[in-house]
């Protein structure tokens, strides 16, 4: 599990910009990180590192790690 919490200084994985996690929500039992460039990103528990929240609902939470599903790089 993560030490990610809110203030924490993040890479986006999106963006790629050095920022803070400006709030965590739970959607669905899995965490949601929004930072302070406007993206919302996911955890990879087996990178251990933030990835794009690929999900097209916002309740929802669909990390797509390009490590792990290296289609998506």
């Amino acid at each position: 599990m993560t030490q990610i919490t809110e203030g924490s200084a993040v890479k986006c994985s999106i963006c790629g910009k050095d920022t803070t996690v400006s709030f965590i929500t739970d959607r669905q039992g899995k965490p949601a990180y929004d930072l302070g460039c406007y993206h919302r990103n996911a955890y990879c528990d087996a990178c251990q590192m933030l990835v794009p929240d690929v999900s097209e609902a916002i309740q929802e939470v669909q990390a797509k790690c390009p490590v792990c599903h290296a289609e998506a790089a």
